[in-house]
């Protein structure tokens, strides 16, 4: 991905991404570890992916630096390019490291 080193308004991007129902489940398979039978639970597995689109505004930078993608709960989805990471002062965003999906998400 690149962006203009100048941002200005009305900045977008496309974010697609897949989003896997049972991240980490592999672990727990009987199947060993990138045996055959390991990949065919895979590839069978990521049927159950679903896959989401978002145009993004992309955060005001006034110099362009690392492209943030934050994934948040509900599919939202959040895109920075400042010059500083998260947590320090100027960063964009104050989102928690870890963040539950609620039962119920807003309607878009």
């Amino acid at each position: 991905m690149s962006l203009p080193r100048k941002w200005h308004p009305g900045l977008t991007v496309v974010v697609e991404w897949e989003k896997d129902p049972t991240p980490h489940a592999y672990g727990k398979w009987p199947e060993p570890m990138f045996s055959d039978a390991w990949h065919a639970r895979m590839k069978k597995e990521k049927l159950n992916n679903t896959r989401h689109r978002a145009i993004v505004e992309v955060a005001p930078y006034e110099e362009l630096g690392v492209i943030d993608v934050h994934f948040l709960p509900c599919n939202q989805v959040a895109v920075s390019a400042v010059a500083v990471t998260p947590g320090q002062a100027g960063y964009p965003f104050n989102y928690p490291s870890r963040m539950e999906e609620p039962a119920v998400c807003p309607a878009p």
